[in-house]
């Protein structure tokens, strides 16, 4: 080849590479929308289980319908929202009108269109290819009738191509069979250039006026009550948002670009303004149950909760007025989102329940009224809060029903609600001065709250600390002592929240590296609200400003809170702190202590600390054996611009495993008479038959799971009669 004709073919290349980037702009809104889709469906894992609630797990053919009906919503307003801004002519991209580019901009609405059900068919795939076993074994269902679901979105998608380009001539056959209600239309109205947005005509005016108009109310209606849409799929909600963004996106875009004037970017602008001034912060820590995440807190009311000192008193009178040593039962729950509240909660129910069996209790379940304190870090708290309100509220089922309620509880969908409010009325608020609306977070609480109540909960709403003390006032010892702990942005100190009057003094140091969330908090803050604090994991829960609104208020007056996993993840440092804190008290009082530690890991990857694993004799210590997965060992070099990024946060994983090391240090097991010594159980999950999630939705296969490890690695019955012999008062 010449080489004239070499440069020929190049220009032609580059030519055709500037006309299609030019054609890419008036729909950038809608390419930024699904390439971000794109990354999360490829990249992220927790997206997975979302794919696989929606097309194999959930028996719903209604919410299958929706899924479609959703699919083909932001499909068809990606299609109609390109091809209208095709329609309009652009002064500074004259390249729009050529003629040779009319192909491209026929199909590129189409092919962008057609391409959402076909992105959720391939995370669906994406989804199966990360099952360690194949679908249909850790299912357990047909694979032909969930493999119809994804046939179905395949389908889908080609329906749309075919009537992207079949359309006018359908709507003609139709017009001709109906001449009185139907107008034919012309043969090339598409290719109609205009200067205005309203001069492309009716139907495409009334489609945007409708579109402004429905976000209106749909951010009206998420923001009045996000918990409604708790059973709509939290991909169903991406979906819609999806078909709001694109839409609404490309009108701005057409306005602006008709002018030259860069609306869209100076609205970014705008936001990033507001926000780096704070002058739009709804992330506020509530205070109390009437507050909104957008208000200032009124002045908090005296300080009427429980000491912490009182609550020890009267808790070792209470059990160990005539034993010596006295058990003492500790539980630590990592983070872990939903995968750690739903293991929380399952293994503390299930013991509970075995121990109640053997020796049934009057009152209380024997696991319980010697469980003393409990520490947990993000979904780990919300395990420990329902564990605690199933205790405060008791059903007929008693102590055989707690597991049974605890998945009914957390197998609603806290993660469409909160998706809703994020996709609508946080990001409305991110372009308005001042703090209007309520964000995710309250949108999450209010699930919580709401799924609570299903199962004759109703502790999540009240405040904390009412909880621990009886109608008379006097200290209730009825539920173990709950710290929950979160994190503070500035200082990156521990900020531990539990239900008594401040720990922390100035002759008390209770808290190495770490604030008394007492000090803070007012005594009306609910348990849903202090629950959330610890689960503060950006970018789903916001960073919360927390207000201080006593009379003397602490220094700093105002911190931010995120996740507490950020500090470490695993609740062991805030345990062994409470454990030295009962220790000394009971000194004082003469007293001596065992203490029988539960640990609740949920990360399969992580590194044990606990090396026996004999199950026929699970005391002092126990834990499950995990296979190892083959594989070669990744890489542990990393570029020189992301290295910081992965020292951090492998530095925090590495403060969970040196605190989880001091806690089993502290103990003081007796090998040669484990009923005189200290103890430490670890509960952990292992690589197992279904990928559980992390994020805040959970199907029943991952209960499945959960349920399978837990019969499968832990001596349970055995485990039951081992506590037995500890905890059962002697004659």
């Amino acid at each position: 080849m010449s080489r004239p004709t070499v440069r020929r073919h190049w220009r032609r290349v580059i030519g055709w590479t500037a006309l299609l980037l030019d054609h890419l702009k008036p729909i950038r809104v809608s390419l930024l929308v699904l390439g971000i889709a794109s990354a999360v469906t490829i990249g992220v894992d927790q997206a997975a289980e979302l794919f696989l609630i929606a097309l194999w797990t959930d028996p719903s053919e209604g919410r299958y319908l929706a899924l479609l009906a959703s699919s083909a919503l932001a499909g068809l307003s990606i299609w109609y929202a390109a091809r209208n801004a095709y329609r309009l002519r652009y002064p500074r991209w004259p390249a729009l009108q050529e003629r040779r580019a009319a192909m491209l901009r026929d199909w590129l609405p189409r092919v962008l269109g057609a391409a959402v059900p076909l992105l959720v068919c391939v995370g669906f795939v994406i989804a199966l290819a990360k099952l360690p076993h194949g679908a249909c074994p850790a299912v357990g269902q047909s694979c032909g009738e969930r493999g119809w679901r994804a046939i179905g979105l395949l389908l889908e998608s080609a329906v749309m191509v075919v009537f992207f380009v079949t359309r006018r001539r359908l709507w003609n056959v139709a017009a001709r069979r109906l001449p009185r209600h139907l107008t034919p239309l012309g043969r090339t109205p598409g290719e109609a250039r205009v200067w205005r947005v309203r001069d492309l005509g009716r139907a495409p005016c009334v489609f945007y006026a409708v579109v402004v108009v429905l976000n209106i109310v749909a951010t009206v209606l998420i923001a009045v009550r996000p918990e409604a849409l708790d059973g709509i799929g939290p991909l169903a909600m991406l979906l819609i948002a999806e078909a709001f963004y694109c839409s609404t996106g490309s009108l701005l875009c057409m306005v602006g670009d008709r002018r030259g004037v860069p609306l869209l970017s100076s609205l970014l602008l705008l936001a990033a303004a507001l926000h780096w001034l704070h002058l739009n912060d709804n992330h506020k820590v509530r205070q109390y149950a009437d507050m909104a995440t957008y208000q200032q807190p009124t002045a908090a009311p005296v300080d009427n909760r429980v000491r912490f000192d009182d609550y020890m008193d009267a808790w070792l009178d209470d059990r160990c007025a005539q034993r010596d040593p006295c058990p003492v039962l500790l539980v630590s729950a990592e983070g872990g989102g939903i995968r750690s509240a739903a293991w929380t909660a399952l293994v503390l129910s299930r013991l509970t329940a075995q121990l109640d069996a053997l020796q049934p209790q009057a009152g209380e379940p024997l696991l319980a009224r010697y469980l003393f304190a409990a520490s947990g870090v993000s979904g780990g708290g919300l395990g420990l809060a329902t564990y605690a309100g199933m205790l405060h509220e008791p059903d007929a089922a008693g102590t055989a029903g707690m597991a049974a309620r605890a998945q009914a509880m957390l197998s609603h969908d806290f993660l469409a609600p909160t998706l809703a409010n994020a996709l609508f009325v946080d990001f409305t608020q991110r372009w308005l001065p001042g703090a209007w609306l309520n964000d995710r977070a309250r949108a999450l609480t209010r699930a919580w709250e709401a799924a609570a109540r299903t199962q004759g909960m109703t502790s999540f709403p009240q405040p904390f600390a009412d909880l621990y003390r009886d109608a008379d006032g006097k200290v209730s010892t009825r539920l173990p002592a709950l710290f929950i702990n979160s994190a503070t942005v500035t200082e990156g100190k521990r900020f531990v929240q539990h239900p008594f009057q401040p720990i922390a003094t100035p002759q008390r140091q209770a808290w190495t590296a770490g604030f008394d969330g007492s000090s803070w908090l007012d005594p009306r803050v609910p348990l849903s609200e202090v629950v959330l604090n610890g689960a503060r994991f950006t970018y789903i829960n916001p960073a919360g400003t927390l207000l201080a609104n006593a009379a003397n208020p602490p220094v700093p007056a105002r911190v931010q809170l995120v996740d507490g996993g950020y500090f470490e993840n695993s609740g062991a440092t805030t345990l062994l702190e409470v454990m030295r804190l009962l220790r000394e008290r009971a000194t004082q009082r003469g007293k001596t202590l065992r203490f029988l530690v539960i640990h609740l890991s949920n990360d399969p990857q992580m590194t044990d600390f606990v090396v026996q694993h004999d199950a026929q004799k699970p005391w002092p210590l126990y834990t499950a054996v995990c296979p190892a997965e083959p594989g070669r060992v990744r890489d542990s070099v990393r570029g020189e611009a992301i290295a910081p990024l992965y020292a951090l946060l492998a530095t925090r994983v590495a403060r969970g495993e040196y605190a989880r090391v001091q806690l089993l240090r502290a103990l003081h097991p007796d090998l040669a008479n484990p009923m005189r010594g200290d103890s430490l159980w670890h509960f952990r999950l292992c690589p197992g038959d279904y990928p559980i999630p992390l994020g805040w939705t959970i199907s029943e296969p991952a209960f499945a799971e959960l349920d399978r490890q837990l019969r499968q690695h832990y001596p349970l019955a055995t485990m039951a009669r081992a506590l037995q012999a500890q905890l059962a008062p002697t004659p």
